[in-house]
């Protein structure tokens, strides 16, 4: 082990109010904070959120005290342009006004907030007095002037359109439930929430939406976009009821159009700046389960609030302390204790190829006249060293000598049935692999499992290797697609298994001998299926002609 110091100054990129959030916890613990927005301004509405969950003179005083403290530095239009260093020694580079400059940090923090997207066009609407976007409704039940027409006096029928246009989620859900109950409190008015799924999965949801149901808000459930007509400020809005079992034609006062959250416009320039990789909708952190709450797939780099997903800010405070949290356990006092090395890099083999470099994750890896593995970064997967043509990196619990030893001693006993070894992502079939035998289910008796730091660690080295010992299958078992913890192990897998299946072809054996499957931690029953299917294959294909030999 060894004693690294780390820098205690953390760069937060958002200056929305989650990233001043985050700002007042780390000030709070002593530490340095570098803010960073890229607009003119900070603060702002909360992106994606009515104003209703928090008041907005508590945030105003919030980016007071946070503007006051000591040992924080507040950048505007600035934006990032790369970020170069390993956690607890980043270099930060930005732009402002023309100019760059750097900033030494030790951890970053992504809180941009999103941009709201009206759907009016989607639903084949044109602009009109009485047609709003649920942002100029929320606007116009903030301003309680009584002179909107919303609020005009007289009975107005208010009518929303919420997840007929997009997939819904809770964050889009609680907004037209709130402004539902602001437009139902008012004399006159009655809300109507014409929704494709209803989307409650969110702390207090379920209770919002039954006290919105309480209070007169009615719902219609579609199984279909309902069909719209547009004559200037006339709009009628028809559909199937399954209900009543018949058609509804419905003539609002007032049409409320619900928007999409998407991410910050800047989410994919700060996305290669840091090198993090984004969901499928452009958020910053991937949907997978490793990452909960606010890590990224990189070490010392975290992502919260609506930089991450669709958000109210509630969760976005939350999000705030958990990443704070993160930060603490990373950089401490300003010194963290580490292994030496996770891994090796042989100097004469280096060629210095940059494929390490290319294919690391997690950027762990950099140049120092030669490639160097940061102890903080590194989180062991392996993926390096098996893709160096050299084989010049050696993970040290996990060297290829031990690996082969293990496939070796696979094949020393002599069994009844077929012989196998099953390569197991220690993150997710090895978990399974031994939840199997705790339950007692019935694994193959020929069966090897070997322990890998993740499936990408699995060399074609090892698969050729287990085939001429004598075995006669090999399994790689993987997580499942997006739930890698290296995010790519898997893909780098299943490259590996079809590159070995063709080599296999080419000397004479089955490819059906080499299966590549993937699996959640706690699916022993799914690891026993494959496994005894495995079995069932190899029976019937017979011995490794090589074992037959060995054993004759």
């Amino acid at each position: 082990m060894e004693e690294i110091p780390m820098d205690t100054t953390v760069l937060i990129i958002g200056g929305g109010w989650i990233g001043i959030k985050v700002a007042q916890e780390l000030i709070d613990m002593g530490y340095g904070v570098v803010l960073a927005e890229s607009g003119t301004a900070m603060g702002g509405e909360p992106s994606g959120h009515p104003w209703a969950s928090v008041k907005k003179k508590d945030l105003t005083a919030l980016l007071d005290s946070v503007k006051e403290a000591d040992g924080i530095e507040i950048l505007t239009a600035a934006t990032l342009v790369s970020l170069t260093g390993v956690p607890g020694r980043f270099q930060a580079r930005f732009e402002q006004g023309g100019e760059s400059f750097e900033r030494a940090v030790g951890a970053v923090v992504v809180a941009l907030e999103t941009q709201r997207v009206s759907l009016a066009e989607a639903y084949g609407l044109r602009g009109d007095e009485n047609i709003l976007t649920q942002s100029q409704l929320e606007h116009v039940c903030a301003s309680g002037n009584g002179e909107a027409p919303l609020f005009g006096g007289g009975s107005k029928d208010v009518l929303f359109l919420v997840g007929l246009q997009q997939e819904g989620n809770p964050v889009v859900m609680e907004r037209a439930i709130q402004s539902a109950l602001q437009v139902q409190d008012n004399e006159g008015l009655q809300a109507t929430i014409l929704v494709g799924n209803v989307k409650l999965a969110q702390h207090g949801l379920e209770t919002l939406y039954k006290e919105s149901r309480e209070k007169g808000v009615l719902y219609f459930k579609l199984r279909e976009t309902p069909h719209i007509k547009q004559n200037g400020a006339d709009v009628s809005i028809s559909f199937f009821d399954n209900v009543i079992h018949d058609q509804v034609v419905l003539r609002p006062d007032v049409l409320v159009v619900e928007e999409a959250i998407r991410p910050h416009p800047q989410a994919s320039e700060v996305a290669q700046a840091l090198g993090i990789v984004r969901d499928g909708e452009g958020f910053l952190q991937p949907d997978n389960v490793h990452f909960l709450s606010t890590r990224s797939n990189r070490e010392g780099i975290y992502v919260v609030g609506p930089a991450r997903l669709p958000s109210s800010l509630a969760q976005g405070w939350k999000d705030a302390q958990n990443a704070v949290l993160e930060i603490w356990q990373l950089l401490g006092k300003g010194k963290r204790v580490v292994p030496k090395e996770k891994a090796t890099i042989h100097r004469g083999k280096c060629t210095i190829c940059l494929t390490c470099f290319r294919v690391c994750p997690h950027g762990a890896i950099y140049w120092d006249n030669r490639a160097v593995i940061s102890p903080t970064a590194c989180q062991g997967c392996g993926i390096c060293a098996s893709e160096c043509p050299m084989d010049a990196i050696q993970l040290v619990d996990f060297r290829d000598d031990q690996i082969e030893d293990q496939i070796l001693q696979g094949t020393a006993t002599s069994v009844d049935g077929p012989q196998m070894i099953a390569f197991c992502c220690q993150n997710s079939a090895y978990e399974a692999a031994q939840m199997a035998r705790m339950t007692g289910d019935p694994l193959p008796k020929g069966l090897k499992i070997i322990q890998v730091p993740c499936a990408g660690k699995v060399d074609v080295d090892y698969i050729l290797t287990a085939f001429k010992a004598g075995v006669d299958g090999v399994l790689v078992l993987a997580c499942h697609k997006d739930n890698c913890k290296s995010q790519q192990g898997n893909t780098f897998a299943q490259w590996r298994v079809e590159h070995a299946r063709r080599m296999l072809e080419e000397s004479g054996l089955e490819q059906e001998r080499l299966l590549f499957a993937t699996m959640a931690s706690n699916m022993p029953i799914e690891f026993v299926r494959i496994t005894k299917g495995m079995e069932d294959k190899l029976n019937q294909l017979g011995h490794n002609p090589i074992r037959k030999g060995a054993a004759a």
